[in-house]
């Protein structure tokens, strides 16, 4: 997220009063994205953490990164913009506190984007090679998903720290009673192209790929493509893969259209100063708040794709743990129903059959040894 911009220009912008008229709708606003979001945010976590199920699939892992960068975020940075709008950005929170809350804005952006262009290489790999979750290496398997989130956390909490290190213009980040960012126009310039700019048109190109290779296999283009599905099971995964596609593609429009309009005015205020002037602050403060939206729609955007976390967030609700059904054949059904929406690992067929060949033999045997004791 790139909020240099707004913040640079705060200790102008604290001379403004904004009427009532305004601040009162969007902060109300801004409560009911935190409330949403924090609710929303929790029980996807929850759902990950109490599901073995849903925990066993790495895609999952990214899921539960995006679900606590958004927790970070509207629990600690929304509430200080809150406080803003009625103090005209009178900032009484002292210098740690500043910094603190500088460090959440320029690392929640950066992991959102970051780990979804993860899931979208996942997901084009996936599509690209359905037979993939079948393979003794497969491409994506938990502890590498764990390790990607790891590294994707690490690198944006590095990036984040470098100003608070001394890589600034001033050595306060409180003047004149404002909180504001104190940044060069070098790190500026690397953090928009390297932390969003970057990362989202490598993820639109892969989505571009994805949609390309879905239409192809919708449409029976590719008569090669589809005899290499000659399995029930293969067509199954493929058909898995393509509903995955579409759900994080999802997530993806929907970050799309809730960052980019601010991080673009932010862009133009780092690269032209002159033309920020321009920009009403009322409208930077309307889609920084839509940005913030983003961290709200995340949960309900996937809760109604997952049939697995809908069951989960049903048990939450009924105040209940959720317990897995006693026979195999409920249990299949469950897993069929994760068929349109994130792919579920995949038994191993093979060492299925193996262990029916196992049990029938040892039946027969057994039958056997008992006629020739009769």
């Amino acid at each position: 997220m790139n909020n240099t911009s707004e913040l640079n220009s705060t200790s102008a912008g604290a001379a403004f009063s904004f009427q009532p008229s305004f601040v009162y709708p969007v902060a109300t606003c801004h409560i009911l994205i935190v409330l949403v979001a924090i609710v929303g945010n929790l029980m996807v976590c929850y759902a990950i953490l109490a599901n073995k199920s849903l925990r066993s699939i790495p895609t999952n892992l990214f899921i539960f990164s995006l679900a606590f960068s958004d927790l970070l975020t509207v629990t600690l940075a929304v509430p200080f913009d809150i406080e803003g709008l009625f103090l005209q950005w009178v900032w009484k929170h002292g210098e740690i506190m500043c910094k603190a809350w500088i460090t959440v804005y320029l690392i929640a952006v950066p992991t959102s984007i970051l780990t979804l262009l993860a899931v979208s290489v996942d997901r084009y790999k996936s599509l690209s090679d359905p037979l993939n979750r079948f393979r003794r290496c497969r491409f994506m398997t938990r502890r590498r998903a764990l390790i990607i989130s790891i590294v994707i956390w690490l690198y944006s909490l590095l990036f984040a720290l470098l100003p608070i290190m001394g890589w600034r213009t001033e050595d306060k980040f409180v003047y004149m009673d404002v909180c504001y960012f104190p940044f060069t126009l070098v790190y500026m310039t690397i953090s928009s192209s390297l932390n969003f700019i970057l990362p989202l048109l490598i993820t639109c190109g892969i989505y571009i790929k994805i949609y390309l290779i879905a239409r192809r296999q919708h449409n029976n283009f590719d008569g090669n493509e589809i005899r290499k599905l000659r399995s029930t099971e293969e067509k199954k995964a493929y058909s898995r893969n393509v509903q995955a596609a579409k759900t994080i593609s999802i997530f993806v429009g929907a970050f799309f259209c809730c960052w980019v309009p601010y991080s673009s005015v932010s862009i133009v205020a780092t690269l032209c100063e002159p033309c920020a002037a321009h920009i009403p602050y009322e409208a930077r403060i309307v889609l920084l708040m839509f940005g913030y939206l983003n961290s709200a729609l995340n949960p309900f955007l996937f809760a109604f794709r997952n049939n697995r976390f809908k069951a989960t967030y049903t048990s939450v609700l009924r105040l209940r743990t959720l317990k897995p059904r006693p026979t195999a054949t409920s249990g299949f059904r469950r897993s069929t129903l994760t068929q349109s929406t994130l792919a579920s690992d995949i038994p191993d067929l093979q060492d299925s059959v193996v262990r029916l060949h196992s049990a029938k033999s040892k039946r027969d045997s057994l039958a056997a040894k008992r006629q020739s004791e009769l």
